[in-house]
């Protein structure tokens, strides 16, 4: 084996952070020189080629001398703000001699040759597949610090690294890069990586023919889609601006293996590892939680672009995986572990369970810009002063600990009413301060009781209890013992998040049934302790239950749950909200239709995903009470929205649209938020049960002109809010008259 440049001695690190894996040479094997004219600025990100015969040719970036550096405003969030004058790429070759240097070649192999390059060629990765090497750079039409569509993936070919064939510009027409082709098909089809940022998506090609001239309607066809290709999304906070693809994926028995780059917050490129199937590269089997190259040498931290490194190339030799990076976007660096090391690194980062949700965002063009969670645009008014409308009671073990996520639905005066009344077993006092009607709420609680054991711990399990209020939420009488409680195999883990819907005169309440069955990736809603379910039970006085169990038809295929059924039909079909937990579009609003309440339930798919918003890894939405008819099939319909910020914190709100189900489009019109957590109430939960920063309702009823809003805290005590319904409405349209 050739021998690599001299290691240098352990450093101070500035980036504890990192897994201690590869080691570093302590110079860069390719520098800036006079000598070479391409070459003689900057040379960088370099791809990698190792032939048969143990060649080994880097093709670098290379910038000719002159470039001065200017500050610039880009548009794009996921870009730096500066960018340089008088700077054009070229590609070149550097080709390893017998005493492991790298020698330059004199001229460039691939230089800018018309307008779809005219301002440069950038970041080569270089794949073997079939007989020829295959080249995917960055082509930019436009100067790359302030280029929007000029910037996309030009693809070329050789077989004599003398010659070059060259395809042009083959990616989408927005801004996309980091291209690399697997050097194998998968599946019988070519695949390839490339970046719209901040995720790295994956395409296939059925051939070669559609590979070099792919044509715009193949890209319609991937953007309508584009959510559902996604590999790595940012994670962890050394990853929140975005992700790229590194060097063309390694094949080894246990998966594809992956090198890729990672920019923070304030622009610092660092590199971690990913371990992806070898059938369906989709699905992630291992990632680093930290990075395993960060920038601390002083080359890789001062250069024209600091504190970058950028690996590109790679060549596995003698067991050993080499990487080559770009380091400051000024040189070469080389670092190198054994390959067993590094799979035994991605083994053992396997067996971590990941706490970041697969989640589906909604994506609007071809730049999924982040969004910032503000105040809500209609009045807010937290009943009671902000106090808690109903408390954990500590002599009932099965609320003892937390109450949250009431169902609610209000009764009004009559004699169905008084019948429940009767049933309740409620006196003279109680039944008039109903006069004016009762607001009924299902919460789920936990306490003592119900304690089960399982794979994931001691778990204890939720059940539903009845409380009455007046319409304005002053408790009347609370049920000591819950009316459903987990003693059905289809809900031993809990009987969760309710919501209730009245149907004639049969109140339907969909449920999420969390159970220790067998279950598909519905698991991942509660971790390896089981798997959830949408599930229905009706009443007719909230105390008899028939408890049917999980929801006929499709929508369980996946794990489900935040099912809210609509008051009424809509183009002649019933409609239901629910959430599916794996599968296409996880933790997304879905809605399904049945000729009646009952189902059976058919679901048409997504309806509505979450934006991405500054400061959260992931967001994701589901419905919140059951929607509020407002004629001729339009409905208002309020949803939570679950956040994790890139540092592991969790934030729940409330938010609202219009909703048309029969329609093809079905939301008219969304507004975020109407509720964020606020006080020592909402952002301090219970230190056992509770989660902090969340307000997450299960119900939403009207009275009068008011929409109540009863709501969880922190996952911990329940909460009253109130709104003007028409102001929320009319709030709504117009946002939808704007909307284009």
């Amino acid at each position: 084996m050739i021998s690599s440049p001299p290691v240098a001695a352990p450093t101070t690190r500035p980036n504890a952070e990192a897994i201690d894996l590869f080691a570093r040479a302590s110079v860069p094997v390719l520098e800036p020189t006079a000598d070479v004219p391409w070459a003689s600025g900057a040379v960088f990100n370099p791809g990698a080629a190792l032939d048969a015969d143990g060649t080994l040719r880097l093709l670098a970036r290379g910038v000719p001398a002159g470039h001065r550096r200017v500050e610039v405003e880009h548009t794009d969030a996921y870009e730096a703000t500066f960018g340089y004058e008088n700077y054009v790429s070229v590609l070149g070759l550097a080709t390893r001699q017998s005493d492991g240097t790298f020698r330059l070649a004199p001229e460039p192999l691939i230089s800018p040759s018309g307008e779809v390059d005219r301002y440069g060629c950038e970041d080569a990765r270089v794949t073997r597949l079939g007989d020829r090497w295959w080249i995917t750079y960055t082509a930019l039409a436009e100067p790359a610090a302030t280029a929007d569509r000029g910037v996309g993936i030009a693809l070329a070919s050789t077989t004599d690294w003398r010659s070059v064939e060259r395809f042009g510009r083959i990616g989408p027409d927005v801004r996309d890069k980091d291209a690399a082709l697997f050097p194998d098909l998968v599946g019988g089809r070519i695949a390839m990586f490339h970046r719209i940022a901040p995720d790295v998506q994956v395409v296939f090609f059925e051939d070669e023919g559609q590979m070099v001239d792919p044509g715009g309607r193949f890209w319609e066809r991937e953007f309508a889609r584009l959510d559902e290709s996604v590999v790595l999304r940012p994670e962890r906070p050394w990853e929140e601006k975005k992700v790229g693809m590194g060097p063309p994926p390694i094949w080894t028995p246990e998966g594809w293996l992956v090198v890729y780059h990672a920019a923070d917050a304030a622009h610092v490129y660092r590199a971690g590892l990913a371990l992806l199937d070898l059938d369906d590269p989709r699905r992630v089997i291992a990632r680093t939680s930290r990075p395993v190259l960060v920038p601390e040498r002083s080359f890789e931290v001062e250069g024209d672009v600091p504190n970058v490194v950028f690996p590109q190339g790679a060549a596995v030799e003698d067991g050993d995986l080499h990487l080559y990076y770009g380091a400051a976007d000024s040189a070469v660096g080389h670092a190198w572990a054994p390959l067993a090391d590094v799979l035994d690194l991605l083994t053992d980062e396997a067996r971590v369970p990941s706490v970041v949700p697969t989640v589906t965002f909604d994506f609007a063009g071809h730049r999924d810009r982040r969004r910032t969670l503000g105040a809500s645009p209609v009045a807010v008014e937290r009943m009671h002063g902000g106090r808690p409308v109903l408390e954990p009671v500590a002599e009932h073990p099965w609320e003892s600990a937390v109450v949250l996520n009431p169902a609610a639905v209000m009764v009004e005066p009559g004699p169905d009413l008084d019948r429940m009344m009767d049933t309740w077993g409620l006196g003279g006092d109680a039944r008039e301060r109903l006069a004016e009607g009762a607001c009924v709420m299902l919460y789920r609680a936990q306490g003592t009781a119900y304690a089960r054991e399982t794979p994931a711990g001691r778990h204890a399990a939720s059940s539903l209890g009845l409380a009455v209020f007046t319409p304005d939420l002053d408790l009347v009488w609370r049920a000591a013992e819950p009316v459903l409680a987990p003693d059905q195999p289809f809900h031993d883990l809990g009987v969760e998040d309710p919501r209730c819907t009245l149907v004639g005169d049969t109140y339907y309440l969909h449920y999420t049934g969390y159970t220790s069955g067998a279950g598909g990736d519905g698991a991942l809603a509660h971790g390896v302790a089981g798997h959830v379910q949408l599930c229905l039970a009706t009443t007719r006085d909230f105390v008899r239950w028939t408890v049917h169990g999980p929801v006929p038809g499709d929508v369980n295929a996946h794990g489900d749950k935040n099912g809210a059924l609509f008051p009424e039909p809509a183009g002649g079909r019933w409609w239901l909200w629910h959430r599916p937990m794996g599968g296409t579009h996880p933790m997304a609003m879905h809605l399904a239709s049945a000729p009646s309440p009952d189902g059976p339930w058919a679901s048409h798919g997504l309806a509505l995903a979450s934006y991405r918003f500054h400061g959260h890894a992931r967001s994701w939405l589901g419905a919140a009470g059951p929607p509020i008819a407002l004629g001729d099939g339009r409905f208002l319909a309020l949803y939570h929205q679950g956040h994790l910020s890139f540092d592991g914190c969790r934030l729940y709100n409330l938010s609202a649209m219009l909703v048309e189900p029969a329609s093809e489009t079905p939301v008219v019109a969304r507004v975020e938020p109407i509720l964020v957590p606020e006080g020592d109430a909402e952002c301090v939960g219970d230190p056992d049960l509770g989660v902090d920063n969340v307000v997450f309702s299960c119900a939403n009823v009207v009275v009068g002109e008011r929409l109540v809003v009863p709501y969880a805290g922190a996952d911990s005590r329940i909460f009253g809010a109130r709104l003007v319904v028409a102001d929320l409405v009319a709030h709504l349209e117009s946002a939808a008259s704007e909307s284009p």
